[in-house]
């Protein structure tokens, strides 16, 4: 059997352009781009001094990365895709900065020495790992004491991504990838196709998730909730052009008690012990 972590190597190492361009520069208000800086302004918050080393594991395309070396932060993106890796790298060219450098890097198996980094965004990471412990005990390891993990959790109330697994359930279907590719294209103006996983990456209770975090010797200093949308995805993909400004409106339920639907969670968690 096939392990979703094994899975998601493949996917993301051969749609790595397609990523970069359908959920980054394609739209502004897309999600990842609310997490995006709702991370910035996380380490603004918890590491004011610019002279502290931040690892971004499953730095993906490289912008966060950017965007911190813009900011004055110094660290590493790691990531276990080598497409990405070679994405990253071109998109840090433009920015012509030194103090990033970025490598291969397995989540659970990182070749960082012990109490290396003042912090670690994990954004997107999570979800494609098998389970929880090998990974949360490896950010451990590697985290000065008092340092830092940003991990952004999915979450298994979310109301936006409730039909996912229906969803990949149809896409099984014949003919359906074709159809949703051509409302795609055609419809939305999308340069890409209906996009296919080929698998359902793990969702979290996000009470019981933050109970994880604590037996990993991580205590919980703040929680964004967010992604939140009219009507769930597929149908939100739909009517994105009509109410894309509605969906990134409706972030403010992150802060009332309809917090536990958010699709979404942003974790800023400190490392407890002192060695």
């Amino acid at each position: 059997m096939v392990k979703i972590k094994e899975r998601a190597e493949l996917y993301f190492d051969e749609n790595a352009l397609r990523y970069k361009e359908d959920h980054y520069q394609r739209d502004s208000l897309h999600p990842k781009w609310v997490r995006h800086h709702a991370i910035l302004k996380l380490i603004q918050e918890f590491l004011p001094s610019r002279e502290k080393i931040i690892l971004d594991i499953g730095c993906g395309p490289g912008f966060l990365a950017s965007d911190l070396s813009l900011l004055g932060y110094k660290g590493i993106g790691a990531d276990t895709s080598k497409e990405m890796i070679d994405i990253a790298k071109n998109q840090f060219k433009k920015i012509n900065n030194g103090d990033w450098g970025f490598e291969i890097g397995d989540a659970e198996k990182t070749q960082f020495e012990d109490n290396k980094f003042d912090c670690v965004v994990a954004s997107g990471v999570l979800e494609y790992m098998d389970e929880d412990m090998k990974m949360l005990a490896e950010m451990h390891r590697i985290l000065k004491p008092g340092g830092y993990l940003i991990i952004n959790v999915s979450n298994k109330l979310g109301y936006a991504t409730s039909l996912n697994i229906l969803t990949n359930t149809v896409k099984k279907l014949p003919y359906v990838m074709r159809l949703f590719s051509i409302i795609r294209k055609r419809i939305l103006g999308a340069a890409y196709g209906a996009d296919n996983l080929g698998f359902s990456p793990r969702k979290h209770f996000i009470f019981k998730f933050k109970r994880v975090l604590a037996k990993s010797n991580f205590s919980v200093q703040k929680n964004i909730s967010h992604h939140y949308s009219l009507f769930p995805a597929p149908i939100s993909t739909l009517t994105h052009s009509i109410l894309r400004k509605v969906d990134h409106w409706l972030d403010f339920l992150g802060r009332t008690p309809l917090r536990v639907f958010a699709a979404s969670n942003l974790i800023c968690a400190q490392k407890s012990d002192e060695a």
